[in-house]
């Protein structure tokens, strides 16, 4: 007995060590795109994030960037470490959980295992634990500064406990588990999805026979233990207290939060008083249950942060929860849209009633006020278990190309359930599923075509069936670092797992089976996705993947057993050890190596000190969120990079608290000059305002306008249906008169450009309504004048520009909106204008290297690069036209030696048709007949895979298709102007074969 545990305990130790020294070998050196920026900042100032927070992942992070000192430039790498020791620690759990399961499947007292029995545990746990640890889902979240990494440790440490209670039968690890369930809610909600599987251990254990009805039973009721947490303790506490504060501070006139520490009074005296009743009466389990309860509720008390850290009013403060009332809508993510579930509506059903489903208040002065009710619409046609509910227009296209439905169709039941089946299940979870364990096709994110983010299994006749011939496969798959084979073998293995330990034990299939549906597919149905997400949402199931990874250790058994039929047993061991080590977790550390090993990778930090360096000093930069913000934060709250830039995010300018926020001084950046006072934009006041057209045909003075839209006379509103008065927006013609003298005293212009100035600024506003943040852009617009530089991101959505389209330049990754003389031609395109001489300043000042230096770029890393191709193109196209050429060729040296010209998909090439044409025009001819000549050998391949595959298949790429013609006519026709006849006669050639060919095929 002590000789297994101890070669268990160092051998689960030294499977940490070893996934430590792998995921920080590939970790990220600063801070990653997406969520990672915030992450970051919030855990170094301990800020408040977005909803609903993680406090605790945050107070974490903050110990671990005590480990940077004074060296600012390394508190991301000391965060990021945070996941890579919480995810080699989960492996070690995830190694000791098999061992635990696999040791009861030899059902030997653990003083008569031999040695060989342990060898086969020893074996299960390694192969298992290295499976998940070099898993595609799990590896990416192990490198970087998120959640998913903190919140499966607690996830396998709750099974792991469970397991261990299993065993010993000792009551403590229910309290160990209560207590790292109230932990784990300050980091990420995953582990409550274990209690389900924990009642059908806690069954199994605790009775003497078990029936089917019973186990059902038993998961019922884990799953509404997993409801009294989930609503019970995370909401309705925190809503208790806040009703009692607003009972307390609305009508016995006392202090804000003084009801909600009267509340958590009353809960801790009730909770002791009853713990001590418990043990006075000897009532047993009403004790476990109170000190579960208990232990629940002080781990979530990590949420006292969130509350008072929104009250110091720190610089990210998202939803500004600094009350209860507040914090319980942070914690409900009222932000969020709210989906259907159970019963609800299709895509093209109308809302016929709105049916009032709550009160919401704002804290003023002493007191809480009502601002406003909150409204569910009531629609004509709704279906039970409602998939395709989502009425934004992209969302109805494509579930209509999805399930093949007419334009005015509405979809059945069973087309409903079909949705649910083929696209929720199939395309958002199982084929994430396979990524993991069968093989990837590439990293691009799919939406259904089959060249993007499919499963592939490297087997070519199976590959074939789904995604067309796989003899011919082009660049953009097989140089993609995502296309990783795996050929099924993980896959086959766990299923050997699963089948082995279902004919072993089936109580522990039915507690694997449940742990493995309630970490995935369970949150497939409570979540209801919506499709066209921003990002692949594979992390949220990685749970599953764990569970599945134990199946994979398990089929070391199952192939030892089969194994003992043809061989002695120590040989069946060695020999199935190795067969499983090699062709499983090897196999997968060796395909999946280069697309995870972020070593080097500064491209989202680089992006970030980009746009900030694409500003001049003490400018205003109105971004949208994620990637766009993120970094940015990070870069001024972290590294304190151009704090003097106000980093304005849109998402967030539409609430008052934030508005609020953009009013003070931060850092080196003055407060913006917004004029409204806090009335006129206060929660539940001018939320948005509509459009209706009361037939101005002349252009409005924004000022004007702006006090029109605020103002409180009756005179200026419009009745609406329920007899209230509110303000609109009475024309979409808008302008702004320009004082031209204010213009050059602020240098915005130079003297040399007064001839250039124009009068007045006219635009069209593109919305149908003004909300709260339009709101506020006018006001800043209209009150700036001109004293601080405005941008606008180039990445945003096209409707956040407002309409001044005609007035932005680009002066690197931000237009600056400039009161010149508007360009009339027809064809306008605000991408093709730039302020030279700014744009090529702040790209001299581009930090670049992380493009070459980094081993793996990602989607979103290749996505900034072709916008750092686009710009350095347009940049040199204008200053070749304005007969700048040193500058010029300054611009193209610097782009040509620091980003990659590789091609990544037939898109990439539409940016080499702008750079073959100024490297001809600067007089670099041998390096644009390379540029050429490689777009087309990349074009021509990945035309003849196209080709390859039948006509339906060759429509869905019609996109593709008729970019890559393009591109090859331009290059042809810039080759014959700057008379390369030899480039040209190669490209013309293969024009006319592939327009052929294409004709034949596509029949046109």
């Amino acid at each position: 007995m002590k000789k297994y545990h101890l070669t268990n305990n160092i051998a689960g130790f030294v499977i940490f060590a070893f996934a430590t020294f792998i995921y920080w070998r590939c970790m990220e050196p600063t801070l990653s795109f997406w969520d990672c920026g915030e992450f970051i900042a919030a855990a170094f100032k301990m800020e408040v994030g977005h909803q609903p927070g993680a406090p605790l992942f945050l107070m974490i992070g903050k110990l671990f960037s005590l480990l940077a000192g004074n060296q600012l430039g390394k508190v991301a790498y000391w965060v990021n470490f945070v996941s890579v020791v919480s995810s080699a620690a989960t492996i070690m759990f995830l190694f000791w959980s098999i061992n635990a399961i696999a040791l009861k499947l030899i059902k030997k007292p653990i003083e008569q295992i031999s040695t060989l029995n342990m060898l086969t545990v020893i074996a299960s746990g390694t192969v298992g634990a290295l499976a998940y640890t070099f898993s595609d889902t799990f590896w990416f979240s192990a490198v970087e500064a998120e959640v998913y990494a903190i919140s499966t440790l607690c996830t396998a440490i709750v099974f792991w406990a469970i397991l261990k209670w299993e065993n010993q039968l000792n009551d403590r690890w229910l309290l160990f588990i209560s207590f790292i369930i109230g932990l784990s809610i300050g980091m990420h909600l995953l582990s409550l999805l274990v209690i389900p599987t924990i009642s059908l251990v806690y069954y199994f254990r605790k009775s003497s026979k078990t029936t089917l009805w019973g186990t059902i039973k038993a998961f019922l009721i884990g799953c509404t233990l997993l409801g009294l947490v989930q609503f019970g303790v995370i909401q309705y506490v925190v809503l208790s207290a806040a009703k009692t504060d607003l009972l307390f501070v609305n009508t016995l006139g006392m202090g804000f939060g003084t009801g909600a520490l009267f509340f958590l009074i009353v809960l801790i005296g009730a909770l002791v008083y009853g713990i001590y009743y418990s043990i006075q009466k000897k009532r047993y389990h009403l004790n476990l249950g109170l000190l579960c309860l208990s232990l629940v509720l002080f781990g979530f008390s990590s949420y006292f942060m969130i509350i008072i850290r929104a009250n110091s009013k720190t610089n990210i403060n998202l939803s500004n929860p600094d009350t209860p009332l507040s914090l319980y809508d942070y914690l409900g993510r009222t932000q969020y849209e709210d989906k259907p579930l159970l019963y609800g509506q299709f895509y093209n059903s109308n809302p016929v009633s709105l049916k009032e489903t709550g009160t919401n208040y704002r804290k003023e002065n002493d007191r809480y006020e009502v601002s406003g009710k909150s409204f569910k619409y009531v629609y004509d046609k709704n279906t039970l278990f409602p998939r395709m509910f989502s009425s934004k227009p992209a969302h109805i296209k494509f579930y209509q190309n999805w399930m093949g439905l007419g334009a005015d169709e509405t979809p059945s039941f069973g087309q409903n359930l079909s949705f649910f089946n083929t696209y929720q299940l199939g395309f958002m979870y199982w084929r994430y599923f396979l990524w993991n364990f069968v093989g990837r096709q590439n990293d691009e994110q799919g939406q259904g075509a089959i060249h993007q983010g499919n499963w592939l299994t490297g087997i070519k006749s199976i590959d074939a069936l789904r995604l067309g011939n796989q003899d011919q496969l082009p660049l953009s798959i097989t140089t993609n670092k995502g296309h990783n084979i795996f050929y099924g073998l993980p896959l086959v293995l766990g299923i050997l797992g699963l089948i082995y330990l279902y004919r072993k034990d089936k109580k522990l299939i039915s507690v694997l089976g449940t742990l493995f549906f309630c970490t995935g597919i369970a949150i497939i149905l409570y979540i209801n996705q919506d499709p066209l997400q921003v990002r692949e949402r594979d992390y949220a199931y990685v749970g599953s993947f764990y569970a599945f990874a134990i199946f994979i250790g398990l089929g070391v058994m199952a192939l030892k057993s089969y194994l003992n039929k043809i061989t002695n047993e120590k040989t069946s061991i060695y020999v199935a050890a190795t067969i499983c080590l090699l062709g499983v977790p090897t196999l997968m550390a060796i395909q999946g190596w280069d697309d995870h090993d972020r070593t080097a990778k500064t491209t989202a930090l680089d992006m970030a000190k980009n746009y900030l360096n694409s500003c001049e000093p003490n400018a205003i930069l109105f971004t949208n969120a994620d990637n766009d913000t993120y970094p940015l934060w990070y870069a001024q709250e972290v590294e304190g990079i151009r704090t003097d830039v106000r980093v304005v995010n849109l998402q967030f300018l539409s609430t008052a608290a934030y508005i609020d926020q953009m009013k003070k001084q931060q850092y080196q950046s003055a407060p913006l000059p917004i004029t409204l006072a806090k009335e006129k934009y206060k929660e539940g006041v001018r939320d948005y305002l509509s459009y209706i057209d009361y037939g101005l045909t002349d252009s409005v003075e924004l000022g004007d306008l702006l006090a029109v839209l605020t103002s409180d006379n009756k005179e200026d509103k419009i009745q609406m249906n329920d007899g209230s008065f509110e303000n609109f927006l009475p024309t979409k013609n808008l302008k702004l008169s320009i004082n031209p003298a204010e213009v050059i005293s602020t240098q915005t212009l130079p003297a040399s450009q007064k001839n250039n100035i124009a009068e007045k600024i006219e635009w069209k506003y593109n919305k149908n309504h003004v909300f709260k943040g339009d709101l506020a852009m006018f006001d800043i617009i209209v009150n700036n004048h001109w004293k601080r530089p405005i941008y606008f991101a180039t990445s945003v959505s096209e409707d956040t520009y407002l309409g001044l389209d005609k007035y932005l330049y680009q002066e690197g990754f931000a237009y600056r909106l400039l009161p010149l003389q508007p360009n009339t031609d027809s064809h306008f395109d605000k991408n093709n204008q730039t302020s030279n001489e700014l744009a090529y300043k702040h790209y001299q000042n581009f930090e670049l290297d992380g493009f070459k230096n980094a081993k793996y770029l990602d989607p979103e890393s290749r996505r900034v690069l072709q916008g750092t191709w686009a710009l350095a193109n347009i940049l040199s196209t204008n200053l070749i036209q304005a007969d700048q050429f040193q500058m010029a060729k300054k611009v193209l040296d610097k782009s040509l030696k620091k980003l990659p010209l590789k091609n990544s998909s037939i898109s990439d090439t539409l940016n080499k048709v702008s750079l073959v044409q100024n490297l001809y025009a600067i007089g670099y001819r041998s390096t644009a007949n390379e540029v050429a000549h490689a777009t087309q050998q990349y074009i021509s391949q990945e035309f003849e895979y196209i080709l390859s595959l039948n006509p339906s298949q060759q429509q869905t790429f019609m996109d593709d298709i008729r970019r890559g013609i393009y591109v090859l006519q331009a290059i042809g026709a810039i080759s014959n102007n700057y008379k390369d006849k030899k480039t040209e006669n190669t490209i013309q050639q293969k024009l006319k074969e592939f327009e052929a060919k294409f004709a034949l095929s596509l029949g046109s």
